[in-house]
């Protein structure tokens, strides 16, 4: 081979060989920053319902679970029966808890229905409606003692002691207060996570019922509504 193909031949070989190094050991610029482990964590609004020294009544029922966070098996607060005019029936001490981490901005008290029927065990009725008679009032407590009231939440008010109205019916609070969410529901202030409100509900047929109510009846739920 001639001089000048052998160096021809050998600058081709140096080039390559720079090719081949300088693929190897191009740098280039990096930086990187990360934000990890971001996390979004809801807090819990449950219920509880206690009606004097029975078991508390949750929201979530027996369980844990929040998907259906509605329970309507609680405690009765009131059964009577055989009643005549002037007489009255008062539910036990009602305590209502807020068992979450959430505050509750509204707590709410409504009645969906209240039905008139004819008492089954009775054999003479009359057919006047009990629901628009029956006076109703739902009194608060200052503290778990229930010995001191702190306002009259519904009823005629007497300082901070409820008396019975003939305006303030269990049928005029059912179409006024008869379902849950904003406004919707007779207001009781807000609730705390943790904190307590303590109450008594109580009815009375008032003296100038008539024979018209002679084995009625009138069966109605109070629902307690926190929102957050």
């Amino acid at each position: 081979m001639s001089r000048k193909k052998k160096l021809v031949l050998s600058a081709f070989v140096v080039v390559a060989m720079f090719a081949v190094v300088g693929a190897g050991t191009f740098a280039t610029f990096n930086a990187q920053a990360s934000n990890g482990g971001n996390l979004f964590a809801e807090g819990t609004l449950v219920l509880s319902n206690k009606v004097d020294a029975a078991t508390a009544c949750l929201s979530t029922g027996s369980g844990t679970g929040t998907d259906t966070n509605v329970n309507s098996a609680c405690d009765q607060l009131y059964n009577v029966s055989v009643r005549k005019p002037g007489d009255t029936a008062t539910s036990g001490n009602i305590t209502i808890k807020n068992e979450g981490s959430v505050n509750a901005a509204a707590l709410e008290v409504f009645t969906g229905a209240c039905t008139d029927a004819d008492v089954a065990t009775e054999t003479y009725h009359g057919t006047g409606n009990v629901c628009d008679q029956l006076q109703l009032t739902i009194q608060q407590y200052s503290d778990n003692t229930f010995g001191t009231p702190l306002a009259c939440s519904y009823g005629a008010a007497a300082g901070a002691t409820c008396v019975f109205d003939p305006a303030k019916t269990l049928r005029v609070f059912q179409t006024t207060y008869g379902a849950a969410g904003s406004g919707l529901g007779l207001g009781l202030g807000t609730l705390s996570a943790g904190a307590e409100k303590y109450f008594k509900v109580s009815v009375q047929l008032p003296i100038t019922a008539g024979n018209d109510v002679q084995g009625r009846q009138a069966t109605a739920d109070f629902t307690w509504y926190a929102a957050s």
